[in-house]
């Protein structure tokens, strides 16, 4: 596991070339939510927003 925020894995797999758009398919995470989170906008997003995106942020990370 990854000792990430949501922001930063949010911002590390954007950095890596994904659009929130795509974020959104693959993560089930709606892409108004994957923005509030990229632009630091919600400080508290829900467990299961945060467990989607640490689940395909850990599946992306071990594929590198």
């Amino acid at each position: 596991m990854y000792d990430f925020s949501p922001h930063k894995m949010v911002r590390k797999l954007i950095e890596s070339g994904f659009t929130q758009a795509q974020l959104a398919e693959r993560t089930g995470v709606s892409q108004s939510s994957l923005s509030r989170i990229y632009m630091g906008e919600s400080n508290d997003p829900r467990l299961s927003t945060v467990r989607a995106i640490e689940r395909f942020y850990t599946e992306f990370m071990s594929e590198k």
